[in-house]
């Protein structure tokens, strides 16, 4: 028994998937869903009570991936100076950049673009206030840690490079045509940009 329900729970996941992705949130009903699953409608609502929890299902895996990289950007080393001028900290934050975009595309797309009737509809507003949060916090540390440093950094300016690396995942996503290795020189470019343009506004003087 509880073979069929994960069997069926799995199928309607993946059919939720399919469609999500090629005709949005908004556009796919649970009657659409039932027909190209096979499963009745009045069974999915057992499963699924309504199409939000569907998307959130469907979105499961980006949005942990997401929730991890808050997570893990205050971790010790993190705090060391080092992390302005290494290029192992440069290759770590590409490969963990280039894992979420290539392995998440098509749910990054449904999520910028597609979930503004949604459950999901704030959710990049409060996924970028918690990164602020965050990041205020890294500052702070950071002012105990190294008080030679510029840290009294504003508010608003830490939201908006927030809100700033949210826009630069929707240009990736957005622009289809792009190949994995322009993804790739792309999101290098954006880490060393940023990498250095902090590096100026902390006032950092390590030098290799």
């Amino acid at each position: 028994m509880q073979t069929t329900k994960d069997y069926i729970r799995k199928l309607l996941l993946e059919t939720a998937q399919k469609a999500f992705f090629e005709k949005g949130f908004k556009s796919v009903s649970m009657r659409e869903i039932s027909k190209l699953s096979g499963i009745g409608l009045s069974n999915i609502y057992n499963y699924y009570p309504c199409k939000d929890d569907l998307l959130v299902d469907v979105l499961r895996p980006l949005l942990a991936a997401m929730y991890r990289m808050l997570e893990e950007h205050n971790r010790p080393e993190n705090f060391s100076l080092d992390i302005f001028i290494s290029d192992e900290y440069h290759r770590a934050s590409l490969q963990e950049l280039m894992g979420i975009i290539t392995r998440y595309r098509s749910e990054l797309n449904l999520l910028f673009f597609s979930t503004q009737h949604s459950r999901l509809k704030d959710y990049l507003e409060e996924w970028i206030e918690k990164s602020a949060t965050i990041g205020m916090e890294y500052m702070e540390k950071m002012r105990r840690l190294h008080p030679e440093l510029h840290t009294d950094i504003s508010p608003f300016f830490m939201h908006f490079t927030c809100s700033w690396w949210i826009n630069m995942m929707k240009e990736v996503v957005q622009h289809k045509e792009l190949s994995c290795e322009e993804i790739e020189c792309f999101i290098s470019e954006y880490i060393r940009f940023s990498t250095g343009g902090w590096k100026k506004l902390m006032n950092v003087k390590n030098e290799r």
